[in-house]
């Protein structure tokens, strides 16, 4: 096993030491998460240790052909009554590494684990007509800011601490240019073990009129069908955006349930800077895949939408209201409203970021859920959430 790493390794080196070095990049980040977590109904807080080092790898031997790599590992130390979590979401990979490198438990009271992420691998095509990227990249759809319905792939959830990353999937994709400002985007994304049933297509064309960016979307993810569209565009001195998804479950299964109900998710959203340093936005978010009572939330969690559909909040109406204070060229202070208008319960986002020095930063931050708390009948969606502390330390290079 040592000696076919070494060969492996010293294969490495010689690619490295024969390429020109300025077609060669290397940069990436290290980030420390410390978390405290108190779930509903409970006094103590529980621990969370995070430390996540990612580089990345970039060879551009020409014009046209770059290849891109990155790779993540983290090591965590957290509390035992917390559930081991890996984080990592791989539904739209043929394969993968294992992502557990390491667990153990530490003095009956603390779990350690390292995981591991290959997070990027593809290699990518430029040309006059288009590009084509081949390999594990990341795909994101909508330009919503907070709730993307056409972002089924690999959406973030509310309660990630680190949300500048999205997950690398398996794809083959090529975008066409039709115009200046018109393009065709075409793509399959593999599921595990190459399974139909696991995998996704999509075709997507966009294009610019009335000064409104206009993107149509036609996807088939897991056997269901999702037709998006997503509108953006200036009014005035403000920006704004639409975008809207209908879903119709196992759309595309030979053995379908027709007793299956599409569902309709919506968001529509304003952003507007009231000052040289006060940055607001708004949406408001329709998610037909939801309930109006709160009681039949658990009911939603079997879903095609919940499971397949990457859809997480539970109600219906929703108002998103948010903003950014830059106090000074090295502060600034983001507040984020998450308003569930059916139970009335509120998911609070307040952060504050310190640039200490070039590409350093230290963040200080809180999710604070308000809502109905009730030990038998669920009375409010976040109300059951739990309240989470944060400070974190990133490092660029």
């Amino acid at each position: 096993m040592i000696i076919k790493f070494f060969k492996a390794f010293s294969l490495v080196l010689i690619l490295f030491f024969s390429i020109e070095q300025n077609s060669f990049a290397l940069n990436g980040s290290y980030k420390t998460f410390i978390s405290e977590s108190q779930n509903t109904n409970e006094d103590k807080f529980l621990s969370t240790f995070t430390n996540t080092f990612r580089p990345k790898f970039v060879w551009s031997p020409n014009d046209k052909f770059s290849f891109y790599t990155a790779y993540a590992i983290s090591a965590n130390i957290q509390s035992t009554t917390l559930p081991l979590n890996n984080g990592i979401k791989r539904t739209y990979r043929a394969a993968d590494l294992n992502p557990d490198l390491y667990t153990s438990n530490h003095s009956g009271q603390s779990n350690v684990l390292v995981n591991q992420n290959l997070d990027r691998f593809y290699l990518s095509y430029s040309a006059q007509w288009g590009n084509l990227n081949i390999g594990r990249a990341p795909i994101a759809f909508g330009s919503a800011k907070i709730v993307n319905p056409t972002d089924v792939l690999t959406p973030i959830t509310y309660q990630t601490l680190d949300k500048e990353e999205r997950v690398g999937v398996d794809t083959i994709r090529m975008n066409v240019a039709l115009g200046s400002l018109s393009l065709l985007d075409v793509g399959y994304v593999f599921g595990d073990k190459l399974k139909k049933s696991k995998s996704a297509a999509f075709v997507r064309l966009k294009s610019n009129y009335l000064e409104t960016d206009i993107s149509a979307l036609l996807m088939d993810f897991q056997d269901n069908l999702l037709i998006g569209l997503d509108l953006a565009r200036s009014v005035g001195k403000a920006s704004a955006w639409f975008e809207a998804a209908l879903v119709s479950p196992k759309y595309f299964e030979n053995n379908s349930n027709n007793n299956l109900k599409n569902y309709v998710r919506a968001t529509i959203g304003m952003d507007y800077k009231l000052t040289t340093n006060v940055y607001s936005y708004i949406e408001f978010h329709y998610n037909g895949a939801g309930s109006v009572e709160a009681k039949k939330y658990f009911l939603l969690q079997s879903n095609t939408a919940y499971t397949q559909g990457g859809v997480s909040l539970q109600g219906v109406h929703y108002l998103i209201p948010g903003l950014t204070y830059e106090l000074s060229s090295l502060w600034k202070l983001t507040a984020q409203c998450l308003f569930n208008a059916n139970d009335l319960s509120i998911f609070n986002n307040l952060a504050l970021e310190y640039n200490i020095a070039q590409d350093a930063f230290i963040d200080l931050g809180a999710y604070v859920p308000m809502g109905t708390k009730s030990p038998s009948v669920q009375k409010s969606e976040f109300g059951v959430y739990p309240k989470i502390l944060y400070s974190s330390l990133r490092l660029y290079f």
